[in-house]
């Protein structure tokens, strides 16, 4: 009887303990992105409207995500828009997954599709809840609307906040506007005696003489599901000239290289947490044994 009662006071201080070091667990890796922003007054503006717009709930909600960023300049030219094609833009700028500077020089082709908060809706039609994200030359990334012949309007100006692997919120230079979503926001004109103009979404050249790598990954990137990873994009049409003197792109990497070293702190606490559990477990199993 006496060793049926530590058996019982063991299980139960189990599932207790258990209980207690998951919520913690979870508080731990809760997202506030109104918090996040607030030191940030450059984007106040964004985390104005996220909240105006109800998209601040949806955010916090998720555990790992990017923002492609407008600072109060860039944003002011979609603020006049109705509150419903606002509210569409703003989730075509909530990327469903983690993707900082680090892993997009990783990315094993020069162009991908990633998921947006706007693809979970069910109204997306043409890929509009995709993101185009393509590396151009020297380096650069731009970003656009997935859906078929869309510019790649919105340039990579920096890393605004990285917490591996939760936060990433990334600067961009022009908003994203999808077809259907209201008038284009277009990116601004080069400067003087540069002859750039704004890069196109990349697109299946009619005259190609048979089918070619880049093609077979547009062809797999046509209807992706938002259950699965985001399909790769082709690359542009003027940059399949470039990459013949370019260096061969680095492979793709594993899901597991991207998660090698977790940095942020909630991560680490997370990591104690769960060693803390392991270590209740084998400590209430050694007193029910004994």
């Amino acid at each position: 009887m006496g060793v049926s009662a530590i058996a019982n006071t063991g299980a139960f201080l189990l599932f207790f303990i258990a209980a207690i070091l998951l919520a913690l667990s979870t508080t731990c890796t809760a997202l506030n992105i109104t918090k996040s922003l607030a030191p940030y007054s450059d984007y106040s503006t964004l985390s104005d409207l996220f909240r105006k717009t109800k998209l601040t709930g949806a955010i916090n909600r998720r555990q790992t995500i990017t923002i492609l960023a407008l600072d109060n300049s860039s944003i002011q030219s979609i603020t006049d828009r109705s509150s419903d094609e606002l509210r569409k833009i703003l989730m075509n700028h909530i990327i469903l997954d983690y993707y900082d500077r680090q892993k997009i020089q990783k990315l094993g082709k020069k162009s991908a599709l990633l998921t947006t908060l706007y693809q979970t809706t069910g109204s997306a039609i043409n890929q509009q809840g995709f993101v185009n994200i393509t590396r151009i030359a020297r380096g650069e990334v731009v970003f656009g609307s997935a859906v078929k012949g869309a510019p790649l309007v919105g340039k990579l100006l920096g890393s605004v906040i990285s917490q591996p692997f939760n936060l990433s919120v990334l600067h961009i230079s022009t908003p994203i506007v999808a077809p259907g979503f209201g008038d284009a926001i277009l990116a601004p004109p080069p400067p003087p005696g540069s002859s750039k103009s704004p890069a196109a979404a990349p697109k299946k050249s009619p005259s190609s003489p048979g089918p070619s790598e880049e093609e077979e990954d547009e062809d797999e990137a046509e209807s992706p599901s938002p259950s699965e990873s985001p399909a790769e994009s082709p690359k542009a049409g003027k940059a399949k000239a470039k990459s013949r003197s370019e260096s061969p792109p680095e492979p793709d990497s594993d899901e597991d290289d991207d998660a090698e070293e977790p940095t942020s702190s909630a991560s680490s606490r997370v990591v104690w947490l769960r060693v803390g559990v392991a270590a209740v477990i084998g400590l209430i199993a050694s007193l029910v044994a004994f």
